[in-house]
């Protein structure tokens, strides 16, 4: 239970803010976007996987659930969990290119497919072409309606708090043995008996569908959605999230989407460029602190103990 401890504080965060919806807004996007990010994470730091098509993924998961319940008034929770079941398919068959490349070449393809969905979306009616989907509803569940921030907020948090605990036991599970060797050395990994098919199909699979939880959420938080939200910046910002906050921990990539998504919000109100802010701040980080900003919280308990 003691690892579960550190969840705590996210469950009081918003209490102080209780009169600032806005505030408590921000604080839903920086766990959807943590959603999204855990998905990443899995795909890169897991399995060695560098996809750059994962904001597809988010696209797929809000154009599927705001299209079932604004035009077919499908209710959010079956909507939520076929845009995840949808991103998962679809995932699948993105991840059966990674059996023939790798690197660089596999990078380039997913984000082929990431243009190409984006390109897709805009030309169909259903969608609203490049004018996108407006009115979307606040997330509810039957007689429960969360259109208020605080339920949005603790909903997000349910499911990040889910994906922790399921990673938790996967990763020193014998699946996850196997990803890890499938990560340090493909040719090893083989050596040793590990099924590549499986499990980069599997990694494929679970990124995609958290992802698309995370667009599905997005959706209803936002209330609209259109093409350009879901381009080849937003891949990159997931993919930044991940090495800035920390790699293989959700907690750093919590800290990791707190700093892309709630550091421009702060910064709004100054004439600073935030991109600017953002690059030299990454650049800080790879010299000084290889391991994300995680890293510096563990810095501070070796030398408190020390």
């Amino acid at each position: 239970m003691k690892k579960y401890l550190w969840f705590t504080p996210f469950v009081l965060v918003p209490l102080p803010f209780l009169g600032y919806p806005f505030l408590i807004s921000i604080f839903v996007l920086i766990g959807i976007y943590t959603i999204a990010a855990i998905g990443m994470d899995i795909l890169t730091t897991w399995a060695g996987q560098i996809s750059l098509g994962n904001a597809a993924f988010f696209a797929i998961g809000a154009y599927t659930s705001a299209i079932m319940i604004v035009n077919f008034h499908i209710p959010f929770l079956i909507a939520f969990l076929v845009s995840g079941f949808l991103s998962m398919l679809i995932g699948i068959l993105v991840g059966l290119p990674a059996l023939r490349v790798s690197g660089f070449y596999l990078a380039v393809v997913t984000m082929a497919f990431g243009i190409a969905i984006q390109q897709i979306i805009g030309v169909f009616q259903i969608t609203g072409g490049y004018n996108g989907i407006r009115n979307i509803p606040a997330p509810s569940f039957w007689i429960f309606k969360a259109s208020n921030p605080i339920y949005q907020y603790y909903i997000v948090l349910f499911i990040i708090f889910l994906a922790f605990v399921i990673i938790s036991r996967v990763s020193f599970s014998k699946s996850g043995l196997a990803l890890f060797a499938m990560r340090d050395s493909e040719i090893a990994a083989t050596a040793f008996g590990v099924n590549l098919l499986k499990y980069k199909l599997a990694a494929f699979a679970s990124s995609a569908a958290l992802t698309g939880f995370a667009g599905s959420l997005y959706a209803s938080a936002i209330g609209f959605i259109s093409p350009s939200q879901f381009d080849l910046t937003l891949s990159l910002d997931l993919l930044a999230i991940v090495i800035v906050g920390g790699a293989g921990s959700v907690i750093g990539v919590m800290i990791g989407a707190a700093f892309f998504v709630g550091l421009p919000f702060l910064l709004s109100g100054y004439n600073f460029s935030i991109t600017i802010i953002q690059g030299i701040a990454l650049i800080l980080i790879l010299l000084f602190l290889p391991k994300g900003l995680v890293q510096a919280f563990k810095i501070g308990k070796v030398r408190k103990k020390a």
